[in-house]
């Protein structure tokens, strides 16, 4: 994981793959990687989406470390969803919608309300009392 990191950070650099700006000057947001699991943040634009699959087959033909592409999902925030699964097309997986989980932690939900949060209150209780 570590070369593919130095991949899109090289590719981030020279332009090749853009992330998102975190307000208040934050760094960009390009790429989160637990174990692994990866999730990509970046510009919505085509360019930007076949740069990430051409480095991914870099990745893969340089490590033979392979991505599962049928467990992978693209979302887009204020696209279309003929958009999302057009672009979804592109790397071989499937459109994704909101909202949706990763790492068990809901992404896209309305958190101001409690039903959201009561799956995440669940589990630290089961956690906490064994």
């Amino acid at each position: 994981m570590e070369a593919l990191n130095a991949a899109i950070e090289a590719a981030k650099d020279k332009g090749l793959f853009k992330g998102v700006q975190i307000p208040n000057g934050d760094p960009i947001l390009s790429h989160l990687f637990y174990v692994d699991d990866a999730l990509f943040v970046g510009e919505w634009s085509r360019s930007n989406l076949k740069n990430l699959a051409r480095i991914l087959r870099c990745f893969h033909v340089s490590s033979g470390l392979k991505v599962s592409f049928h467990k992978s999902r693209v979302f887009g925030i204020g696209a279309t969803e003929e958009e999302i699964t057009n672009w979804a097309s592109i790397l071989g997986c499937e459109a994704g919608s909101f909202p949706f989980k990763y790492l068990g932690v809901p992404v896209g939900a309305n958190m101001n309300l409690i039903k959201n949060w009561k799956p995440i209150i669940n589990k630290f209780h089961s956690k906490l009392s064994s």
